[in-house]
C-alpha cells in the first residue's frame, strides 16, 4: 500500500509501518471499520472512496492483516487494533491545529467516561486506552458514545 515507495522490507519500524498505514484511504477505511461500517456499500459511502480504489484498499488491508472478510463484512483485527493509538494521534493532531474547526470525534475512557488528553492512555485512571476500553462519539453518527467493533462482524 505504499503512496511513493516501497517500504515493506525496510528494517526500520516506522518506515515499515508507514508502508502499510500511510495512505489517508487506510485510515479513513480502519475510522469506519472501527466505527461498525463493515460492508462495502457502507464503508463506500463514508469515505466516499470510488469502487476501485476501495476495492484495492480493502484487499491490500485483508493482505496486510489489518481487516478479515467475514461473510460479506470487513472487520477489525487484533493487527489493526494496534492502529487504534495511531488513529487518535490524527484526532489530537487536528484539534491542536484548530481547536476551534468542527471536528466531530470524542474519544474517552469507557471505564471512567473521561475524555482522552493522550492517544493511548487515559489521564483520570492511569490505564490503556485499546479497542475495548474506549468509546467514540461521532458527530456524525448522532454523538452519542459506542465501543469500539473489532473482531466480528457488525
Amino acid at each position: 500500500m505504499p503512496l511513493r515507495s516501497d517500504w515493506s522490507s525496510s528494517t526500520c519500524p516506522i518506515a515499515h509501518a508507514a508502508d502499510v498505514l500511510a495512505d489517508p484511504w487506510v485510515l479513513l477505511i480502519l475510522r469506519e471499520a472501527f466505527s461498525g461500517r463493515a460492508r462495502f456499500d457502507e464503508l463506500r459511502a463514508a469515505t466516499g472512496a470510488a469502487d476501485s480504489v476501495l476495492a484495492r484498499r480493502l484487499r491490500s488491508m485483508v493482505d496486510a492483516g489489518l481487516l478479515a472478510r467475514v461473510g460479506g463484512a470487513y472487520v477489525v483485527t487484533a493487527t489493526g487494533a494496534e492502529a487504534l493509538p495511531v488513529l487518535h494521534a490524527y484526532a489530537r493532531f487536528t484539534r491542536a491545529v484548530d481547536p476551534e474547526g468542527p471536528w466531530g470525534l470524542t474519544i474517552a475512557c469507557a471505564r471512567c467516561g473521561t475524555v482522552a488528553d493522550a492517544a493511548d492512555w487515559c489521564a483520570s485512571c492511569s490505564r490503556t486506552l485499546d479497542a475495548t476500553t474506549t468509546t467514540w462519539a461521532r458527530r456524525s453518527m448522532g454523538g452519542e458514545p459506542f465501543r469500539l467493533h473489532v473482531g466480528a462482524a457488525a
